[in-house]
């Protein structure tokens, strides 16, 4: 009975650690599928870098950046659900949670969050709200 529950426990421990890398590895190309979409379109780049310089920016790059900025969140939300699940290794997740703060100084994201937040999972909305009151830009 001891055997078993010990065997049991080896087994736990492997699949969640199985289950942390998967996500981590799911995570990681998400941001290099985000990254290609910049590196990929100088046009696009080009909008990101003017709107994050304050530039105005023309509606349809307007509506460009704010989708940048939901693929954003929708990575960060991801993150931050599986670090509550801990189905993440817990130093990756630490070191992107660390990074919430820095994305409510990025040009445009207070106003886009005024107008999304309700579409995301109410954990990061509360994160996401406690960062915008925390963080001075």
């Amino acid at each position: 009975m001891v055997v078993s529950l010990v065997y049991v426990g080896l087994q736990v421990r492997q699949n969640t650690a199985a289950i942390q890398t998967s996500t981590s590895q799911e995570v990681y190309q998400l941001n290099q599928e985000q990254g290609l979409l910049i590196m990929e379109s100088a046009d696009f780049a080009e909008i990101i870098l003017r709107a994050e310089l304050g530039q105005e920016l023309s509606p349809v790059d307007s509506i460009r950046y704010a989708h940048y900025l939901n693929l954003v969140l929708n990575t960060h939300e991801a993150v931050y659900t599986n670090a509550l699940q801990g189905t993440m290794e817990p130093e990756l997740a630490a070191a992107w949670l660390d990074g919430i703060a820095g994305l409510t100084c990025k040009p445009g994201m207070e106003g886009y969050w005024a107008w999304g937040r309700s579409g995301y999972h109410g954990a990061f909305r509360a994160a996401m709200d406690s960062a915008f009151s925390a963080t001075q830009c």
